[in-house]
């Protein structure tokens, strides 16, 4: 295991979190077919899921013994190191655009989407955001529209 290293913020809830799918996705690989048989359509799901399983509680045991990064509060360290404010307001831009599908429609919500997404990720020039956000609207509606026939959301608005 990877001995003295101090514990990160949020990294014994990770783990937890990933046994606790570990354990989830073994329940369902079982009820796939049981164990009734070696060649049942289960097995493979089933020791995928047992795999990660055991690797979780390995990881959990190592990571529950590292003490915690010593310096800033649980919560602090938690915040500047998992969760920087731009990822804080990005996540926030995905809801907004999420929340903007309906009534605004893909084309004008992706738009919107794309170039504030550019702009707080690149934080280059104002033409090169604009420029992406068109062509990579562009590509966007051509691949889903006319590879895939998706018929792409409109607006309740327009």
């Amino acid at each position: 295991m990877s001995g003295d290293r101090m514990r990160r913020p949020g990294e014994l809830v990770f783990v937890v979190a990933l046994v606790i799918f570990s354990a989830l996705a073994l329940w369902q690989a079982w009820l796939i077919s049981g164990f009734s048989s070696p060649s049942s359509p289960g097995i493979f799901p089933m020791l995928a899921a047992g795999t990660m399983l055991v690797s979780g509680l390995l990881i959990l045991t190592d990571t529950a013994r590292k003490r915690p990064d010593s310096g800033l509060s649980t919560l602090q360290s938690f915040l500047r190191k998992i969760t920087p404010g731009r990822w804080i307001l990005f996540a926030a831009l995905m809801v907004a655009y999420i929340l903007a599908l309906e009534p605004f429609g893909f084309l004008p919500s992706t738009f919107v989407f794309l170039l504030a997404s550019i702009a707080l990720l690149y934080r280059g020039s104002i033409l090169v955001t604009l420029a992406a956000s068109v062509v990579g609207l562009a590509a966007i509606f051509v691949v889903f529209r006319y590879v895939f026939g998706v018929v792409l959301p409109k607006g309740s608005l327009f």
